[in-house]
């Protein structure tokens, strides 16, 4: 049983690594979820901490041990806001991966949605010259409306 279960991982692994679009969608949901998820867990955390700031996990204690820099910018480890601070550097360092996330999602729904463009079935009205008394030609003035339906028709581009 053991010797197949690796197999088994290594297949669903692959498989949530080709560039199949049904697939990335449930990858990419699921991990900004899941990260979301974790982030409010750890200021959560970190809220808990300030009221018994001596529940800290050993372990915490132990990895910060390897990190001088990141003690220095961080209060007294048996003060209340020691873990409501590691918190708040941890959640700060990881937002923009969750912002990644957030925005990959929206390109992807904007990139299937169908666009439907509506063009005008009037044709827009060109100026003609109006030949006065000295011979200036002038041009009629366009409504502002038409003339920005114009310019808005001209430029439309469908991205794909």
């Amino acid at each position: 049983m053991y010797d197949v279960l690796p197999w088994v991982g290594l297949g669903i692994l692959l498989l949530l690594c080709l560039p199949i679009l049904p697939v990335q969608r449930v990858v990419l949901a699921v991990s900004s979820w899941a990260l979301r998820l974790a982030l409010i867990g750890l200021l959560a955390g970190g809220a808990y901490l300030w009221f018994r700031p001596g529940e800290m996990p050993a372990r915490v204690s132990a990895v910060l041990n390897d990190l001088p820099g990141l003690l220095a910018l961080l209060p007294d480890r048996g003060s209340p806001a020691f873990a409501l601070c590691l918190a708040c550097w941890i959640v700060t360092a990881l937002v923009p991966i969750l912002a990644a996330l957030d925005v990959t999602q929206r390109r992807m729904l904007v990139r299937d949605r169908v666009v439907v463009e509506e063009t005008p079935e009037t044709v827009l009205p060109v100026g003609e010259p109006v030949v006065d008394e000295v011979g200036v030609p002038i041009l009629r003035p366009i409504e502002r409306r038409t003339a920005a339906a114009a310019l808005a028709g001209a430029g439309t581009r469908t991205t794909r």
